[in-house]
């Protein structure tokens, strides 16, 4: 009894984390489910350009504004919404920028611009769709980076094309997209390049560098929308003073909404929307917001911007 004990210890365990872990691992077995009605990403045919990212596509014309109208969620069995009454519209080609203290709703209004959730009330349309169907319509066409950044046990190159053929894309187009994130010189000083390996889920690389390769990857299939929910939360001040610029760059091509913490991320923005209590307080320019909301002017004065 006592040489059997530890082992069906380690069973109760296991059993333990599987329960903890079994709501998530719901959601992801159905999203692998809807992943099933995606069709492959049609062939692109490479141009040159300022980038290096933007490619001539045979898909049909997405336009990637995203428009919310009177948006409430509340998680189920839960009476407090999350998000209540929240309307906003992001142009197409704009750089924006959601603020607002922890617990605002900043990350549930991603989900529900991704589709990942559904509205309690209200809707969210991006080119005039839903965005499971717009997702369905233009796949690649909607681009995410998490806060953390998950990679695979592989190559440089591996993660760049991950969930694609890798031979269909070409060096040049992925050292262009390690070029945006300031990721080419390090790249370039590996023994192997493209095709170094990084260890089990990127361990061999630091935290700013997994985080921009996340970015990379994000722009692998030409997106017209991005999201990043405070993805350069890991980079040093030199690292995403370089990515803001490039995103800045980026308006006019591609729609980017910023989930950020850091100020001085979001100066340059052409709209900030800041949120409190899952409710919208005020949208404008960097100044504007400053002039609207207090806290907001705070948090900037502590930062002497």
């Amino acid at each position: 009894g006592a040489r059997v004990a530890p082992a069906l210890l380690r069973v109760q365990q296991g059993l333990l984390v599987i329960k903890v872990h079994s709501g998530a691992t719901e959601i992801s077995v159905n999203f692998i489910g809807d992943l099933e009605k995606f069709e492959e990403l049609k062939e692109h045919r490479f141009i040159k350009n300022n980038f290096n990212i933007i490619t001539e596509s045979s898909l049909e014309k997405f336009n990637s504004s995203v428009v919310i109208d009177k948006l409430a969620f509340k998680y189920n069995g839960d009476i407090q919404y999350t998000l209540n009454d929240v309307s906003l519209e992001f142009a197409q080609g704009t750089l924006n920028a959601i603020v607002g203290p922890s617990g605002a709703g900043k990350s549930t209004l991603v989900d529900l611009i991704l589709g990942l959730s559904d509205p309690t009330n209200g809707k969210v349309l991006i080119s005039g769709l839903s965005p499971k169907d717009c997702v369905l319509k233009f796949p690649g066409k909607i681009a995410y980076v998490p806060q953390d950044i998950e990679l695979i046990s592989g190559t440089i190159r591996d993660n760049l094309t991950f969930g694609f053929d890798r031979e269909k894309w070409n060096d040049n187009y992925l050292w262009g997209l390690l070029r945006i994130v300031n990721l080419d010189k390090v790249v370039e000083r590996l023994p192997n390049h493209l095709d170094q390996e990084i260890g089990e889920r990127g361990t061999l690389l630091s935290g700013g560098q997994r985080q921009r390769l996340g970015i990379a990857r994000a722009l692998n299939t030409e997106p017209e929308l991005l999201i990043l929910d405070e993805a350069t939360s890991s980079l040093d001040g030199e690292s995403e003073d370089m990515i803001t610029r490039s995103l800045i760059q980026l308006k006019g091509s591609v729609t980017i909404i910023l989930i950020a913490h850091r100020l001085a991320t979001v100066r340059a923005v052409d709209k900030l929307v800041y949120l409190t209590g899952g409710k919208k307080i005020a949208e404008g320019r960097f100044d504007e917001l400053r002039s609207k909301v207090p806290d907001f002017d705070k948090q900037a004065n502590l930062l002497g911007l």
